[in-house]
């Protein structure tokens, strides 16, 4: 934020969702989803401790760390104290050079302690042990911190999330001023989720962010009002973008994504979109030959969209997630498996009219898949089980929620599967302490999800 009293400037705090981490996702589910959890989970996941605790319990207990003095009451607990005062940026992205940020030497502590608390050598190795959260509070305890913390390794995979009115400044006139994103260059971010934008945010946004034109690999699109023209020049302007989410943005129009999409992206998400049927899909198997993961939810996508996919994509996608596509059949299934039969990842989460007979489709010509997720497939039965344990021999993720009439024989069958390492059975109403029975000889299973 703008500082008055020396007229450098801060760019954005991020004190509601902050910096969230990106994890491959352990179930399959959502991987390109840039953030993660209900909006409690994220808030809270970002609220700063009054002090963050400087030594973790692990850290505390390894001695092949030189730095035993750390534990000491005047050392780097004690320099915790000294922190940016309440109500300062959670991020300290771009920290002022003024008096609020201590320099070494005027930090508590005898002179060998002082040294030590700004040995870069220690610090390197010291950071890794705290959360996204704890080093953007760290990062404003002294310069020397900040200079070790901006480091761009510190910040591999995690992505900012700006709402709109993080990205400007109110000035004492009533006008706006967009902040500075220099801080978040220092770091290298690669990747934002930008929330509730529009076509002129978007332009500011890569008038600003020096990294805009080249650097930025990943852009996610949330609650916004782009249009068509803002999507165009977005993907445009920014050459490096190989990554697009689009959730919620119900302003553009299929006719923008024929104008917009380029074949260097590889990687789509699209979900909440009303404006997306099959004229999308048409426009992405033709213009994304390079595409190698497609997420969708889309309520108006029929089968014949799912016969679009050419050759080329069907020998790079290897990731195809069609979440609540209501209107898909088992027909739908006969194209895919057709136009993509190197899928390693596969959802049909929500696909409501498949049946038997579209899984069994799946396991005879999906020999790859690694993971298959027929979540709230309601008609789904043990034949399709039987379908997955007999030709299904590399699936190490099943997931099969709200399948509620899965029983305990079907789980005999996948009791065979050798490979398989997590299945998720929750609310599945039908299965019974005998039908677990069958799970125990699994040898390779590591999680099992029986919530509900």
């Amino acid at each position: 934020m703008s500082n008055p009293r020396n007229g450098d400037t801060k760019p954005p705090c991020l004190p509601r969702n902050g910096l969230v981490k990106i994890p491959t996702q352990p179930n399959g589910l959502g991987s390109a989803s840039i953030t993660k959890g209900t909006p409690a989970v994220k808030n809270r996941l970002c609220q700063p401790s009054s002090v963050p605790a400087i030594l973790s319990p692990a850290l505390a207990h390894r001695s092949d760390l030189p730095i035993p003095s750390l534990a000491s009451p005047l050392s780097l607990a004690t320099l915790a104290s000294v922190s940016s005062p309440p109500g300062a940026s959670l991020v300290g992205l771009n920290a002022s050079e003024g008096s609020e940020q201590p320099s070494p030497e005027r930090l508590p502590g005898s002179p060998s302690e002082r040294q030590l608390a700004v040995d870069e050598k220690i610090l390197n190795r010291l950071f890794w042990y705290f959360s996204a959260c704890e080093k953007c509070v760290l990062a404003q305890v002294c310069k020397a911190w900040r200079r070790v913390l901006y480091q761009p390794k510190f910040w591999v995979g995690l992505t900012p999330v700006l709402h709109t009115k993080e990205l400007y400044n109110i000035l004492p006139g009533g006008e706006k001023e967009f902040v500075s994103l220099q801080g978040f260059a220092v770091r290298g971010f690669d990747g934002f989720c930008l929330v509730g934008v529009s076509d002129l945010d978007i332009c500011e946004f890569i008038d600003n962010y020096p990294l805009s034109k080249k650097g930025v690999k990943s852009m996610s699109l949330k609650r916004s009002t782009i249009t068509d023209a803002g999507l165009e020049v977005m993907l445009e302007q920014m050459q490096g973008v190989v990554r697009l989410e689009l959730s919620g943005c119900n302003d553009f129009t299929e006719a923008g994504l024929w104008s917009s999409l380029n074949a260097r992206i590889t990687a789509l998400s699209v979900s909440d979109c009303i404006n997306v049927a099959d004229d999308a899909i048409a426009a992405i198997s033709q213009l994304l030959p390079n595409l190698t993961e497609l997420n969708l939810q889309a309520y108006h996508v029929t089968d014949t969209a799912l016969a679009y996919f050419t050759a080329k994509q069907g020998y790079t996608t290897h990731t195809l997630r069609l979440n609540s596509c209501w209107e898909i059949t088992n027909h739908g299934v006969v194209n895919m498996v057709h136009s993509l039969p190197n899928l390693s990842v596969l959802s049909l989460s929500g696909c409501s009219k498949v049946t038997d007979d579209g899984v069994e489709l799946v396991a005879e010509n999906l020999r790859k898949l690694r993971s298959l997720d027929l979540s709230w497939c309601p008609r789904i039965t043990d034949m399709a089980l039987e379908y997955i344990a007999c030709d299904l021999h590399k699936l190490e993720e099943l997931v099969l929620d709200r399948c509620v009439r899965i029983t305990d024989t079907g789980l005999s069958y996948l009791s065979t599967m050798s490979s398989l390492r997590s299945l998720y059975l929750r609310w599945c109403c039908q299965v019974q302490d005998f039908g677990l029975k069958h799970l125990l000889g699994m040898g390779s299973l590591r999680l099992l999800s029986l919530a509900g």
